[in-house]
């Protein structure tokens, strides 16, 4: 393949790959073989994206041990040094690899390079916003040299492709989101999808009217909450069932202003999908409310003039319980709560759930 230049069969292997991501390894492949370098690098990372690092026909040690680095620190790595650099092109190379090494505080990535001949090579990025980055590279030993003009130049055709695919696939895995969100909008759940940063992709319309009563918080796509040793809990809790590999996380109560159990956090992984670029969803967090205490009630009949029974459905409406639950939980037929919650809108001046929690929210304050 090396001898034909990147041709047509290399090119649609990346867009190939977004359809189904387990060809991104023959993709890579073939861009380091159509421009005669011994490896081909996809490479993610920054706040947004959940940090990865594919590069063929190496051992994985190496690519934990430059996770361990820190691959993307610009005073321990030349190539993200150089990518930083001022005026960057769009493809970066051995010239701007050579004048940031000198700027290194230590050689741990250097020692790595030698270790493993991947001293050379070319990089682009792919797609970057604010919070994350894509990359595409090539590594090359020393068998290989430094690229030439023309090798940059079938990588940087080949890096056309690989953006479209990327784009792609990042749509196809937000897609998801959508999808899900559907179900458990059905299973009338309260719900929120995180992709593989851990950043809230989707949820439920009940759990959109929970965040609404403010104790549950979204803020630049972070599940959190109004305390900070309650939002350090949740952060644990989310890294725990996003990360590589996943593992279990333990339920987080949040008390309410009585210090009962409020709200229960149950946080459960999905199946991790092989080459996911973590845009799909990776984990669940499920809402479940636990019933109002006397004091939340108390408050609203003072201010609402409600009776206590309706003070009670009020929060239990409000915090996201299906209408079903609360006439289980209160033995009353559907029926005759439907008239509690008809005095309710008229009582408090609300017309739907979601006015309802603003003003618990408002309440609790």
């Amino acid at each position: 393949m090396g001898s034909r230049g990147p041709g047509c069969s290399t090119a649609d292997a990346f867009l190939s790959a977004a359809l189904e991501p387990h060809l991104w390894d023959e993709a890579l492949r073939g861009m380091a073989s159509a421009t005669g370098s011994a490896h081909g690098q996809l490479i993610g990372f920054g706040s947004g994206t959940g940090s990865f690092n594919w590069i063929t026909d190496i051992d994985q040690i190496v690519v934990a041990q430059s996770g361990a680095i820190d691959m993307a620190t610009p005073d321990l790595n030349f190539r993200v040094a150089a990518d930083g650099m001022p005026d960057r092109p769009d493809i970066v190379h051995e010239g701007h690899y050579d004048i940031v090494r000198q700027t290194l505080r230590a050689d741990d990535y250097l020692d790595l390079c030698a270790e493993y001949d991947i001293f050379d090579g070319c990089q682009t990025r792919l797609f970057e916003d604010r919070s994350k980055m894509i990359g595409l590279a090539l590594l090359r030993d020393s068998g290989d040299g430094r690229t030439t003009e023309a090798q940059r130049h079938v990588f940087a055709e080949l890096a056309t492709h690989a953006r479209v695919a990327v784009r792609l696939q990042q749509a196809m895995e937000k897609q998801g989101f959508a999808l899900l969100s559907g179900t458990f909008e059905a299973m009338d759940r309260i719900c929120w999808l995180l992709d593989g940063s851990g950043r809230v992709g989707g949820m439920t319309p009940r759990a959109e009217d929970l965040l609404s009563a403010g104790r549950i918080l979204v803020k630049d796509g972070w599940l959190t909450a109004r305390g900070a040793d309650d939002s350090r809990r949740i952060g644990r809790a989310v890294r725990a069932v996003v990360g590589e590999p996943t593992c279990a996380a333990d339920p987080i109560a949040l008390a309410d202003e009585d210090g009962g159990v409020a709200i229960m956090l149950e946080f459960y992984p999905l199946p991790a999908r092989p080459w996911s670029l973590a845009f799909a969803p990776r984990a669940v967090v499920v809402a479940r409310l636990a019933a109002p205490t006397s004091g939340t009630i108390a408050r609203l009949v003072r201010a609402c003039r409600l009776t206590p029974a309706e003070a009670d459905i009020a929060v239990r409406l409000a915090g996201g319980m299906s209408r079903n639950d609360i006439a289980r939980a209160r033995s009353v037929s559907v029926e005759t709560l439907k008239v509690q919650i008809r005095s309710i809108y008229e009582k408090t001046g609300c017309n739907r759930e979601s006015q309802l929690v603003r003003m618990l929210g408002l309440l609790g304050d």
